[in-house]
């Protein structure tokens, strides 16, 4: 790939290590966050990433929450977002955070790396 940063957000640490390995091994680099305000954290001294992949539903600051935050910060409101959910019931309110797309729990890498191509070209 190309070396694309990505910030993941998800209370599954399972998860974020298993999504590290896949992205890692594909070229991108991978920078996760258990909860929106370790997120914001890492923003604020990492280089911002090309894309996020978000979970909504976590402890501490949801993903709600946490677009809000990027919302309000002129440097991190324009980076795309990817709604990365259990819940099938998530498309609406992903457009309405200005999610560039959703990707619903489980997926495979093909649907992982066209939900990223998608966001990055949006």
């Amino acid at each position: 790939m190309d070396g694309k940063r990505i910030l993941a957000i998800d209370d599954d640490a399972d998860f974020r290590e298993g999504l590290t390995d896949v992205l890692d091994e594909l070229g991108y680099r991978v920078r996760t966050a258990s909860n929106g305000k370790e997120a914001l954290e890492t923003l604020r001294r990492e280089p911002v990433p090309d894309v996020i992949l978000l979970d909504l539903r976590m402890p501490e600051m949801d993903g709600r929450a946490f677009r809000r935050e990027l919302a309000g910060d002129e440097r991190l409101a324009e980076i795309p977002l990817v709604i990365v959910s259990g819940s099938r019931e998530v498309e609406g309110e992903a457009r309405s955070l200005g999610a560039a797309a959703v990707l619903p729990k489980p997926f495979g890498i093909q649907k992982l790396l066209e939900s990223i191509k998608t966001a990055t070209e949006h």
